[in-house]
């Protein structure tokens, strides 16, 4: 083990040898791929995957890192490909992978663009290892390509050390293998795994972004000829997914769709831009400010990579998150906060009203608020702009104290539900862009939106899709909550819902076994304040009627019997696998608490 806490085999047989010593001495064993799963997914108990060595002594537990496993071999057949990969290959980049070796050129993606040949489909990000991406049931927004199709052998080092190659091919394997594909790590550590890829191709598609009532689908209700469904619309797209802002006066949906053209040699790339390196930190930094109105204090504590990020930023350095694109550029933070307080002088214009709630804490604020001492005198409006921005100049500056972050953050409270499509607007913006990419480049468009600057989690349910317009009716009617605009702003907050589907899967628990999907994922920036399970959890509770299943690596609902009952509703093949499970790892060393707790999983 090497003071990361983390164990590094260099071989499929080093590999081999942990997991025999772990079964002969009784001890737990997990393999960390990219860090994308909440954690305890991922680890053994009382690990984050941050302890170092010296708060390990005496644990017997072994937390395992394929890094030295990212070996790619590949074998032409035909049209087609046969690629042998480690597991501890990532799909593209993972810029921030704790050894630093992971770069696009050891990538599976850019080896196989490389040699002319391509995935079938891949997530909004490419940055996770091959098997983390297929061991939690992930993939990409389309019913017409998936990943695991392509899936044809896996290595398996089982419970007791051992080796299991699995082939498709083999009608004996079957089990086993639809089994292993989605295991969470439960049945054993998968070393490599084979796919049969076919041959390089590129994307053209658009992304455009109107009112729900303006988009060019029906999303919550049947369609027609010129206005399909929403049900419709995903099988008739090759790639697709939504970004939906549900917030009461804002309401916007991003709809992004692709198709395959094919490859060219002349081809010029015409990259997809989500939004510009000012308007990423911009909002980024909105999004804290907005989530912790109830004590503005807590602001500068959350925004150290903020910080990182504005304060690094290198004139014409390249953003490492993507393959290509134009460069990061230096942006000050004066030019940021010069920014910030124009748009907030025009949202203030457009919100008169704001102004007498701000005159009647004058005596109490007017110190904080205006930077010279001046009065506003008769231009109350640029005076409230100028004010808000001083607030948020004092909040990531630390310059506010507790009774003044709090008073500040409750003015800010008052007014969020009625500015927050003018706030929002500043990153979200109606109109179309178009654009032209490599697959590997393409179809992640997600990789942009980087993990520091927009740490998200969510949870991700999987509904079937013939109860698709069932679902968004139901999230409509969530979301407005029958007009209570300060309840509907609750329910809410100030971060989209994205939308998308998945195709059917033969994997025993992929949350799409045996039919196509519907996908619905909540999102939570990770800097506000509050508790993400109980932002989630009424959206758990309306949605369970619909028979979801959870993508298994993001958040899942709090443990108890009734949700162990509703997985093994919804997974027909739960108990088989739990039954699969003992046998290949009868000590459990591969079980945690929280897999124990969630699947109901017997000492």
């Amino acid at each position: 083990m090497t003071t990361d806490g983390y164990f590094h085999p260099e071989s499929v047989e080093d590999l081999q040898r942990l997991v025999e010593s772990a079964h002969q001495r009784g001890t737990r064993l997990r393999v960390r791929g990219s860090g994308h799963s909440v954690p305890g997914a991922i680890y053994n108990d009382g690990f984050d995957g941050r302890t170092r060595l010296d708060t390990l002594v005496g644990q017997q537990n072994i937390e395992v890192m394929l890094d030295r496993l990212r070996a790619v071999k590949i074998t032409p057949d035909g049209d087609h490909a046969i690629v042998e990969v480690e597991a501890g290959c990532h799909l593209g980049k993972a810029p921030y992978d704790p050894t630093g070796t992971s770069t696009w050129a050891n990538s599976l993606n850019y080896q196989l663009q490389q040699a002319g040949y391509a995935l079938d489909d891949l997530g909004g990000i490419s940055q996770q290892t091959v098997s983390g991406f297929m061991l939690t049931g992930s993939g990409g927004g389309s019913l017409r390509h998936s990943v695991g199709e392509s899936i044809v052998e896996l290595l398996l080092i089982d419970g007791t050390g051992k080796l299991h190659h699995l082939k498709r091919s083999n009608p004996r394997d079957q089990d086993l293998l639809d089994a292993a594909q989605v295991s969470m790590g439960l049945l054993g550590v998968v070393a490599k795994v084979w796919f049969r890829v076919g041959r390089t191709y590129n994307i053209s598609g658009q992304e455009v972004t109107t009112s729900f009532l303006d988009c060019p689908v029906d999303l919550s209700g049947d369609g027609d000829a010129e206005h399909p469904s929403l049900a419709q619309h995903l099988r008739d797209t090759d790639y697709c997914r939504l970004l939906w802002w549900p917030q009461h006066d804002f309401d916007r949906v991003q709809l992004w769709q692709a198709r395959r053209i094919p490859a060219r040699d002349d081809f010029e790339p015409r990259p997809f831009r989500i939004l510009t390196p000012a308007q990423s930190l911009i909002g980024s930094l909105l999004m804290t400010i907005l989530g912790n109105v109830d004590d503005l204090t807590l602001v500068r504590g959350k925004l150290v990579h903020w910080f990182e990020h504005l304060d690094g930023a290198v004139d014409g350095a390249p953003d490492e998150n993507i393959c290509h694109g134009p460069p990061l550029g230096a942006v000050s933070r004066e030019e940021l906060l010069e920014s910030v307080k124009q748009h907030l002088r025009r949202v203030v214009h457009q919100h008169p009203d704001l102004v007498p709630g701000v005159e009647a804490h004058d005596d109490a604020l007017r110190g904080v608020l205006d930077a010279d001492g001046k009065a506003p005198g008769a231009g109350w409006e640029d005076w409230v702009g100028d004010a808000l921005t001083r607030v948020i100049r004092l909040a990531i500056e630390g310059g506010l104290d507790g009774a003044t972050g709090k008073l500040l953050g409750r003015l800010l409270k008052k007014y969020l539900p009625a500015i927050i499509d003018e706030l929002l607007g500043f990153f979200v913006s109606k109109g179309e862009k178009s654009f032209e990419d490599s697959w590997m480049c393409g179809l992640p468009m997600d990789n942009q939106m980087d993990d520091q600057l927009w740490p998200t989690e969510f949870t991700e349910l999987f509904i079937p899709m013939e109860k698709t317009k069932q679902a968004m009716q139901k999230l409509c009617a969530y979301y407005t909550a029958d007009g209570d605009t300060e309840l509907a702003y609750r329910r809410t907050r100030t971060y989209a819902c994205e939308l998308y589907a998945a195709k059917r899967s033969r994997a025993w628990l992929s949350p799409a076994y045996g039919a196509d999907c519907f996908r619905v994922d909540p999102f939570w920036f990770s800097t506000w304040a509050g508790s993400r399970s109980e932002y989630f959890a009424p959206i758990w509770e309306e949605l369970r009627e619909l028979d979801f299943r959870p993508h298994w690596g993001k958040h899942l609902p709090e443990p108890s019997a009734a949700w162990r009952a509703h997985y093994r509703k919804v997974f027909p093949k739960l108990e088989d696998f739990l039954k699969l499970r003992a046998q290949l790892d009868p000590k459990q060393i591969f079980v945690s608490s929280y897999w124990r707790e969630h699947l109901g999983i017997g000492k």
